[in-house]
């Protein structure tokens, strides 16, 4: 049975995350599903300068960007390629408290719990030499970059999200490493479809490589570059994504 391709591109602002989104949806025939937050900020007639100073509507704009996205990737049942996708999330923890008791919330569980079993995360890191501003969002400043990037590196961590870490600053290598990692992905939902020797029962069970939390070292490499630790969870049925690419690797 053919599963939707359901693809998320995360990190902090200015680090390349849309151009990769883009790519990727070119590439694979998939919608791209633009950023939310900027639409949600229109319609609720807001500004970054009153959400720094309001804590009561960092609090309900930062809610409505999280139930919008949940809602706009609902109308994709066919799959998606997300620009930024829950990153929202990170800025809730930067300039506001609401981001525990969001997190509790049914429909948040509801949400990560699919995206851990059906998603492909993507979590770009912050080079200096994507910074930029777009005159929409805050003031581009690193050290704000890499305190968002720690934020998201804690949030996965903290929901168990399977990511591949994207930290080559060249886009062809970014998207070659992506596209290489969406190949080795659909082979895993098709298990059927894979040399004999990766059906040893040791095999299932198990998770593709999970991006393994760490605070930043001041670059923004992190251990995202997917050469880190990596984290199994019993509850997937996908087999190793490690496993695939030596496959892979093998049979280039």
């Amino acid at each position: 049975m053919h599963q939707p391709l359901r693809i998320y591109v995360c990190g902090a602002h200015s680090t390349g995350k849309t151009t990769l989104a883009r790519h990727l949806a070119e590439e694979l025939g998939l919608p791209l599903i633009n950023e939310v937050a900027r639409q949600v900020m229109a319609e609720m007639e807001l500004t970054f300068e009153s959400l720094r100073v309001d804590l009561h509507r960092v609090a309900a704009y930062q809610r409505e960007v999280f139930r919008r996205q949940i809602q706009v990737e609902e109308r994709y049942p066919e799959g998606f390629v997300s620009d930024r996708a829950f990153c929202n999330l990170a800025y809730a923890a930067r300039h506001s408290n609401i981001l525990g008791d969001l997190l509790a919330e049914e429909h948040s569980q509801r949400y990560f719990e699919h995206l851990r079993r059906h998603g492909l995360v993507f979590f770009v890191r912050p080079h200096r030499e994507c910074m930029q501003d777009d005159g929409m969002r805050e003031r581009v400043a690193w050290d704000e970059i890499n305190r968002i990037d720690g934020m998201l590196d804690f949030i996965f961590g903290w929901q168990r999200i399977p990511c591949v870490g994207i930290s080559e600053l060249n886009m062809k290598d970014r998207v070659r490493t992506a596209m290489t990692a969406v190949r080795l992905y659909q082979r895993s939902l098709n298990p059927l479809a894979l040399p004999a020797s990766f059906g040893a029962p040791e095999a299932r069970g198990r998770s593709m490589p999970v991006h393994a939390p760490s605070k930043s070292n001041g670059n923004g490499n992190g251990n995202g570059n997917g050469n880190g630790k990596h984290h199994h969870h019993e509850e997937e049925e996908r087999v190793p994504l490690n496993a695939l690419w030596s496959d892979l690797n093998a049979n280039a």
